[in-house]
């Protein structure tokens, strides 16, 4: 892990309560409108939601049915959200590129979240993030990657980020990407300069 991405984790978990509230002020399905139709139509499985912050999606996929594990390596905003959790989601302290501190099981997941985390990772990060991810994934499970475009804050860096990117790393790694935003769509936080665009990703 670089020093960039522990600035990162250290600043959520010393503004915990700040990121808890402005987290939550939003709804999850509003956030998750590209794909949301994707969660009537699917068999309720096993769900993975990668830097969970507030727990406002967890609790959200809970809601409907899955089985979720959340990790967050920011340790006081993960208390927070377990204080305030559905009993359907389990929280881990794990964090990428590794996720090494994932629950024994289950070993794959049906459904994969990546809300507002990818643009955290540094470029060097990515391939081993991505695999890590593949491995992650069940056969005919999705991923679900938000790709955030704006300005960087200096206080939890980020690093730029395209689909291109990702698309190229996918396919080297098996994996098959699809762009639910060509046009980048508005920020729930109303963010003026902030845009963001959904990348589902497949195997094969």
């Amino acid at each position: 892990m670089t020093s960039s991405t522990k600035n990162t984790i250290t600043h959520y978990s010393e503004k915990a309560q700040h990121y808890f509230d402005l987290y939550n002020s939003v709804e999850a399905e509003n956030v998750h409108s590209d794909w949301k139709a994707f969660l009537q139509n699917a068999n309720k499985g096993n769900a993975l939601d990668v830097g969970a912050g507030s727990g406002r999606d967890a609790n959200w996929l809970a809601e409907q049915g899955w089985k979720v594990t959340a990790a967050e390596p920011a340790d006081e905003l993960r208390n927070l959200a377990q204080a305030n959790s559905h009993n359907s989601v389990t929280w881990c302290n794990a964090s990428l590129p590794a996720l090494t501190a994932l629950p024994q099981a289950p070993k794959t997941y049906d459904i994969i979240l990546l809300s507002a985390v990818w643009m955290h990772l540094p470029k060097d990060e990515r391939p081993p993030a991505l695999k890590r991810l593949a491995e992650l994934l069940s056969e005919n499970g999705t991923m679900y990657i938000s790709l955030r475009f704006g300005p960087n804050d200096e206080k939890r860096p980020m690093h730029p980020v395209s689909y291109e990117e990702l698309a190229t790393l996918a396919q080297s790694t098996g994996l098959t990407t699809r762009n639910l935003n060509p046009v980048p769509s508005q920020d729930g936080l109303k963010r003026d300069d902030v845009k963001w665009v959904t990348v589902e990703v497949v195997k094969g």
